[in-house]
């Protein structure tokens, strides 16, 4: 398979990260992997080589500055150029906390630096060489819940954390996209709702573990009837990192079947 572009994909070994770099392969795109699990990074990668797919793997911490850069400069080495930032990584907790005072310093520290600094410091990493090539497409990761949300916490850990992050992430891609603009690079960011992964996948199987009650409740919400699948946000993101998308910057673009 013959490439001319380079995407880094983050959380990119299950979930939305993965039905993205399936998406961006069947563009011709080379995929630089990135994930902290180092089995299931194994397993999407094999699953990417074996449609043809240039794949470099890295395995990295995003809330570890030393990672993301050693992240960044692997795409380089591997394929001489980023073209692509796809900022997926990102999490909100293991603790379902509902009130403010149930909040601790440590869970608050613990989903900013897993959404909102690494989606910051993946930017970081990668503008250097955007801005020498004056071309690049960042999508970063929000959610809905970064406008809030009444019910269950559901799979949501702590939520009002959880939200500050995702809306401090709108902030940063605002901004982001007037300061490189200039540069030929284009910033927008992807609001999914409930969204499952492939069977196993860390939300799908969280949710799946709520009991029943809960699960219609979160459901119920949503106009469409159903949870999204990965590969439908998959293709929000593959079409704001395209050519057809090159006049859209510093933009939230809502994938959530009208719940909002």
């Amino acid at each position: 398979m013959s490439t001319n572009r380079a995407a880094i994909v983050t959380g990119g070994a299950q979930g939305i990260g993965r039905a993205t770099a399936h998406r961006l392969a069947a563009q011709s795109v080379a995929i630089c992997l990135v994930d902290r699990e180092e089995a299931q990074l194994e397993a999407t990668a094999g699953e990417l080589e074996a449609k043809g797919a240039h794949v470099e793997k890295v395995v990295a911490d995003v809330t570890v500055k030393s990672d993301v850069e050693n992240m960044a400069s692997t795409c380089l080495s591997a394929f001489g150029r980023i073209d692509v930032l796809a900022n997926i990584a990102g999490g909100a907790g293991g603790r379902h906390l509902h009130q403010i005072d149930e909040i601790e310093d440590d869970d608050w520290e613990l989903v900013v630096n897993l959404n909102l600094k690494s989606t910051f410091m993946g930017c970081r990493a990668v503008v250097p060489a955007m801005r020498d090539q004056q071309y690049g497409r960042i999508v970063n990761m929000s959610s809905s819940i970064a406008h809030g949300r009444t019910g269950p916490v559901g799979t949501a850990g702590a939520r009002l954390v959880y939200a500050a992050a995702k809306s401090g992430i709108l902030g940063l891609t605002a901004q982001l996209a007037k300061d490189v603009g200039a540069f030929g690079i284009t910033v927008n960011a992807v609001l999914p709702w409930l969204t499952f992964g492939d069977q196993g996948s860390r939300i799908r199987s969280k949710f799946e573990a709520l009991d029943a009650e809960t699960r219609d409740r979160i459901l119920s919400n949503a106009p469409l009837g159903r949870a999204a699948e990965a590969d439908e946000v998959a293709a929000a993101i593959a079409f704001l990192a395209s050519e057809d998308a090159s006049y859209i910057s510093g933009q939230g673009l809502p994938v959530d079947g009208a719940y909002r």
